[in-house]
């Protein structure tokens, strides 16, 4: 007969017991955790269609067209939804993101084609942008027009302004000088990745260390969650709201210069539909259309699944229109598990 197990022998196998059952409790935390960010989602579908695309077609995950092909494409529509999902989170919206960025690009073209330098085209672009976001902005705040009336207003508004502009004609910048070098930041790379995507990356590391380290940030989180609480904590909101949509225009200004140097034409029509495809990649990416919720990384995912979808239509033959049902039917995916992430976290609180 063995002998009987000592005080200390049980002590110490409850004590084991007791660590497996925090670091299993641990470990199943973690992965809740990580089911609950907002971006969660999208990241699973776009890794489930990279590798369905990647079986249909072995080009797909090739370097050159996950580089330079599918993330160039997405680039200038994450760069527009950086600003979008700022004022989303801030509890707005913002329809005029693809004719603001029409118009920024025809503005870099023709100051490029008067003969003037690199630097004031793209100021002037620039100041295309923002204007539109002001305009927006002190419609919104000072009116009080509701922004989804508002910015549908600027949408064609500017789009028409684009037209008259140039009489519905495109406009090529010079090959040569100060053409040549706006046209290398859609063309060209550096260590071998685009510099749409390079722009792309910086702008969004920026975006994200404000929305997430400055109380600026905080501050937009607070406003889309509780518009009347922050009134009440004394925060200047219409100041913090034009602030967010003149942030919204200038990126999209950024995003439709890098679609003209990519193009090497700006059309009047250029980036038209896109504010679909920018909100689409918000939505996707997590931000809620209430408000208060929504980070940086999920406009990118989201942007990626986008860019995924698109390519893979093209690799695979299908006609383009079959992009917008599946687009639409990843916003709706996309949503329904916001909800039942929402859920989660209702349950989890309880």
């Amino acid at each position: 007969m063995g002998e009987p197990p000592t005080k200390a022998d049980s002590g110490e196998s409850s004590s084991d017991k007791r660590v497996s059952l925090v670091a299993t409790g641990g470990n199943l935390r973690r992965v809740i955790d990580f089911f609950l960010l907002p971006w969660t989602g999208v990241l699973i579908a776009l890794v489930v269609i990279s590798v369905s695309l990647s079986l249909a077609s072995p080009y797909f995950l090739s370097s050159s067209n996950i580089i330079g092909t599918v993330a160039v494409y997405f680039s200038w529509i994450c760069i527009a939804g950086f600003g979008e999902a700022m004022v989303m989170i801030g509890g707005g919206l913002d329809l005029s993101v693809g004719s603001t960025m029409g118009l920024a690009g025809m503005i870099a073209a023709l100051v490029l084609s008067s003969g003037m330098g690199l630097v004031i085209a793209i100021l002037a672009g620039l100041a295309a942008g923002a204007a539109v976001g002001l305009a927006n902005g002190l419609v919104i705040t000072r009116i009080g027009l509701n922004p989804f009336i508002t910015t549908l207003g600027s949408l064609s508004i500017v789009r028409g302004l684009t037209f008259g502009v140039v009489q519905g004609m495109a406009v090529t910048p010079p090959g040569h000088g100060a053409g040549a070098l706006f046209s290398a930041f859609g063309t060209g790379s550096l260590i071998g990745i685009p510099n749409p995507v390079l722009i792309m990356l910086g702008l969004g590391v920026v975006v994200h260390v404000v929305m997430t380290t400055r109380p600026f940030g905080r501050h937009v989180y607070g406003l889309g969650g509780n518009e009347q609480a922050s009134r009440l904590l004394g925060l200047n909101v219409n100041n913090l709201k034009l602030k967010l949509y003149v942030a919204s225009g200038m990126l999209a200004a950024i995003g439709g210069m890098l679609l003209t140097a990519k193009a090497g034409t700006a059309l009047p029509d250029a980036a038209t539909g896109y504010e679909l495809k920018v909100i689409a990649a918000v939505i996707i990416g997590g931000t809620s259309l209430a408000g208060g919720r929504g980070t940086i990384p999920g406009v990118l995912i989201g942007a990626a699944l986008l860019g995924a979808i698109n390519d893979g239509i093209v690799l695979l033959g299908m006609a383009g229109y079959w992009q917008q049902l599946i687009t639409g039917l990843v916003i709706v995916a996309a949503a329904s598990i916001d909800i039942l992430r929402r859920r989660l976290e209702r349950l989890q609180v309880a």
